[in-house]
């Protein structure tokens, strides 16, 4: 018995965001922060690499943060992508271990959304709804005009019942009420 089976084609743009909607349902449903971490670090590499690709000009992103001094840039660069290259790769290192801290991985999904808007592209479900969830659980990190622009896009009466949504059950509130707009 022969299986065939056919390809798909698919661009990198397309893998990375695959990856990353996956790793923010796994977020919500709280599910394995390593794996969780490893999808998202894989997927902001590529939104990195393709957002400076389409635009050279772009304001920076993580690896090329002109917050941080030219001269200390490689030893920064170093430590941002330690953890996921650790659970990427086994070189000559195949008995270490780290200690990693799971809330990192917000930092590489808030940097991956802005990375795909620096791409020209609309942030699909998932994306939107990860932005949703920090802005209801961490509204103080926005400013007004960051809140403003969240609310204009979904009716007062779906924020209010997103309010009351546990992370565990806000992804799929999300989308029926992202659905119905």
């Amino acid at each position: 018995m022969t299986i065939v089976q056919k390809g798909i084609m698919i661009s990198k743009l397309d893998a990375a965001r695959r990856q990353l909607a996956t790793a923010i349902t796994l977020w919500f449903e709280d599910r394995d922060p390593v794996s969780i971490h490893t999808l998202v670090f894989a997927a902001y590499e590529i939104i990195h690499a393709v957002s400076k690709q389409r635009n050279p000009a772009r304001r920076d992103l993580l690896f090329d943060s002109q917050l941080i001094e030219d001269e200390h840039r490689v030893e920064y660069v170093k430590f941002v992508k330690e953890h996921g290259n650790f659970f990427k790769h086994a070189l000559n290192d195949g008995n270490a271990v780290i200690e990693f801290r799971p809330v990192l991985s917000q930092m590489f999904f808030l940097m991956a959304i802005l990375g795909v808007e620096l791409c020209g592209e609309q942030k699909n479900a998932e994306e939107s709804a990860f932005m949703w969830w920090q802005y209801i659980d961490k509204p103080d990190w926005l400013t007004e005009s960051g809140r403003k622009l969240l609310e204009d896009t979904v009716p007062s009466e779906n924020v209010a019942y997103l309010r009351t949504r546990p992370k565990s059950e806000f992804l799929q509130a999300f989308k029926i009420v992202h659905r119905a707009r």
